[in-house]
């Protein structure tokens, strides 16, 4: 659903991982994102950083251990 407040277009759209409503803010790639497929499984920023240090520290127990 998209809002105008201040003259800012934003959607509001549901978290995947936490199922909380988060905004994205017209100018920012999660707003295109958003506004592209609205039906689409999106993540607000706390969930984006958790998942994104889990890839991380994934991949460096990778690397450190030699396996697949």
């Amino acid at each position: 659903m998209q809002e105008q407040i201040d003259g800012v277009f934003r959607f509001r759209s549901t978290c995947n991982s936490c199922r909380r409503e988060f905004y994205v803010i017209e100018g920012t790639q999660a707003y295109d994102r958003v506004k592209r497929n609205f039906k689409g499984m999106h993540c607000c920023e706390d969930c984006k950083n958790r998942i994104e240090l889990e890839a991380r520290l994934l991949l460096g127990r990778r690397l450190l251990t030699g396996r697949d």
